[in-house]
């Protein structure tokens, strides 16, 4: 009977396989680091500079700023964080916190209301606002709309409005709204400021446009309205329209209480001591303001007297993912009103 041959496996070894001296040193090298290489740190920053919008002044001694990062001239979003505030102000202290993260909106939908009142000769008689509303509506991209009102109490109001002349409804049209700003750039009659903004808001908010907002510019105090300030706060409340209030008071003199709390009361913000001048240069912040705002409020350790300045300077950081933290700093200055002068 023929043999079989029984075949016999070779042991395993216990012994673990050879590296090469280059292999060996390579991990000896990574450990040492703690792992692979780590990536570069960033070195483009999320933002140059900080825009400041307005103020929305939620009591004495609270008050909230709007704000913008930019990167140049662009827009940018990031996360707001460390927030610190500086004061020069002599006696005047406080905190600075995030109150809202930057909101970015790329459709804009506005009601653009201008004062056309007999006054605005004086305050602005190479119609500089003109010019500034031709440039905001020159900004509008995609699907962003604009219309154009104007108001003084001594033309017809215009179907449906209580105190203004709508010059053109909602629309794209660059030309349409141009020709609109043109006809309601004019000068006479007194001022039906509180009308003005009840009708802005009605042509805000009826094409039923996601975020509508109310730009208003006026360079008086409201002396013909047939409605209060509370019944043009009620009605941008009830159309969750927010109003934008911009006082041309180069002077400093005139007493904007009222459209402050406007602004502030509708989620808006306000802007006063502008100069004609200057309009150019603060609708095209609004309008940042409109695509891309965050919000830092400020607590005061006391409130100060009405009357009081109270200016510092704001810093917060902006960071965004695969760019630089930016450290940025805004100045800011506002007038503490009288909140318990009659309304």
């Amino acid at each position: 009977m023929p043999q079989h041959t029984q075949s016999r496996s070779a042991p395993l070894s216990l012994r673990p396989p050879r590296r090469s001296l280059g292999a060996l040193l390579g991990l000896s090298l990574l450990a040492s680091c703690g792992g692979p290489a780590a990536t570069p740190a960033p070195t483009t920053p999320t933002a140059t500079t900080m825009q400041l919008n307005g103020t929305r002044v939620l009591g004495p001694a609270q008050v909230q700023f709007g704000v913008t990062p930019l990167n140049g001239t662009q827009t940018v979003s990031g996360t707001l964080s460390n927030p610190s505030v500086t004061f020069s102000t002599a006696g005047v202290s406080g905190a600075v916190s995030v109150c809202g993260q930057v909101t970015v909106q790329n459709t804009v939908t506005a009601a653009v209301t201008l004062d056309a009142t007999g006054s605005m000769t004086t305050t602005d008689p190479n119609e500089k606002r003109r010019d500034a509303a031709r440039a905001f509506v020159g900004r509008l991209t995609g699907g962003s709309q604009a219309a154009v009102l104007s108001f003084e109490a001594s033309s017809t109001p215009s179907a449906g409005m209580i105190g203004s002349v709508l010059h053109q409804d909602l629309t794209a049209d660059q030309a349409l709204l141009n020709t609109a700003i043109d006809r309601a750039t004019y000068a006479r009659g007194s001022t039906n400021f509180y009308d003005a903004v009840i009708d802005a808001v009605k042509v805000a908010s009826r094409a039923g446009r996601p975020g509508p907002i109310v730009l208003a510019l006026t360079d008086g105090i409201d002396n013909r309205s047939s409605n209060s300030p509370d019944n043009a706060i009620a009605a941008a409340k009830a159309a969750g329209v927010p109003v934008y209030t911009i006082g041309l008071d180069a002077t400093g003199s005139l007493d904007f209480t009222e459209m402050e709390r406007i602004a502030s009361e509708t989620g808006g913000l306000f802007r006063s001591n502008v100069a004609a001048g200057d309009l150019d240069a603060y609708f095209s912040q609004l309008y940042n303001a409109f695509t891309a705002q965050g919000c830092l409020e400020l607590n005061l350790a006391a409130a100060p007297a009405p009357g009081t300045t109270v200016a510092g300077t704001l810093w917060v950081d902006v960071t965004d993912y695969g760019k630089a933290t930016s450290r940025l700093s805004v100045p800011f200055s506002y007038a503490v009103r009288d909140s318990g002068a009659p309304k």
